[in-house]
């Protein structure tokens, strides 16, 4: 099942091609406050004043900054550019002065999700029995994930030779962010619901290993978008680097990067994200039609089915 890390992943196929990073390795161990790394490859690239990048797919990525260097031995300072120290097992791999740290990349993807327009929707269902009393029912189920909308609700049948038939029901949020499932249908017998319902992707955990479709709620044609969108956001900020009269490098020189080639690019892969969430939006709204009972705005009509 595709995670947060597999996201990365597609990230950096995007924006890094099939471009090599300088890898080295830890030889050996360190706690999250150890200011002392002993390199197992040596590479020349680590020196003072150079970033590097250690992420295992375990802990999130950690950047560092390299204050000295003498021979197999680095001093470094700690969980720099916003990132957080974390003790690394040998082995650990380096990434080194890479383009794009882990660390950025992971939180592009997390800004990618947490900015997944409402026309895209996780999707789930529940079961709801209305005694001959009952005219609202609280659904537990709408607190964990939240509500959009109603994209179809049927009701047990009003005798043996009837279909399931289509129930008329409202959806309103409580003032401690519950939901009460309400039938607008006057009471006849007892009868039992089911309420297929739109609701938010579920954002409140991506860690590396936050499934995708399962955790977050997207469908599994989805799992290519927030890469898109992640890597649009990093490549437009590279362009900034041509702003800065103090930025020293290939950055502002190198005339094989024309200016505004970088722009153009963050601008055809978030073209290139418009179009699939479009085509996504679409699908939905193949599959489940107009949608009815919204607590939240739609782009599609809200009309009754």
């Amino acid at each position: 099942m595709s995670t947060i890390a597999d996201c990365i992943t597609r990230t950096k196929r995007l924006i890094k091609s099939n471009t090599r990073t300088e890898l080295d390795a830890l030889n050996a161990g360190i706690t999250a406050d150890a200011t002392q790394i002993n390199l197992k490859y040596q590479t020349d690239g680590i020196r003072a004043g150079s970033y590097i990048s250690l992420e295992d797919g375990t802990n999130p990525p950690e950047t560092m900054y390299v204050h000295s260097r003498n021979g197999a031995y680095a001093t470094v300072q700690r969980g720099v550019d916003g990132s957080s120290g974390y003790a690394w097992t040998a082995d650990t791999p380096i990434e080194v002065e890479p383009r794009f740290t882990g660390f950025q990349i992971l939180e592009a993807v997390r800004d990618a999700i947490r900015h997944m327009p409402n026309n895209l929707y996780g999707v789930s269902t529940a079961t709801i029995d209305f005694s001959t009393t009952t005219q609202s029912v609280a659904v537990s189920s709408m607190t964990s994930t939240g509500f959009f909308h109603v994209l179809s609700a049927t009701r047990t049948a009003r005798s043996s030779e009837d279909r399931l038939l289509n129930f008329n029901i409202s959806v309103q949020r409580q003032s401690d962010n519950s939901f009460k499932v309400t039938r607008q249908e006057g009471l006849e017998k007892s009868v039992t619901c089911n309420l297929v319902y739109a609701h938010p992707f579920d954002i409140s955990t991506l860690n590396l290993d936050t499934l995708l479709v399962d955790t977050v709620g997207m469908q599994a044609s989805m799992i290519d978008i927030p890469a898109l969108g992640a890597g649009s956001s990093l490549i437009l900020g590279e362009e900034s680097l041509r702003l800065d009269l103090h930025s020293q490098g290939d950055s502002r020189t190198d005339a094989a990067i024309g200016a505004g080639d970088r722009t153009r690019y963050s601008l055809i892969l978030q073209a290139q994200y418009d179009r699939r969430v479009g085509e996504e939006a679409r699908r939905l709204m193949s599959l489940y039609g107009v949608r009815t009972g919204a607590s939240a705005s739609s782009v599609f009509p809200t009309t009754l089915r």
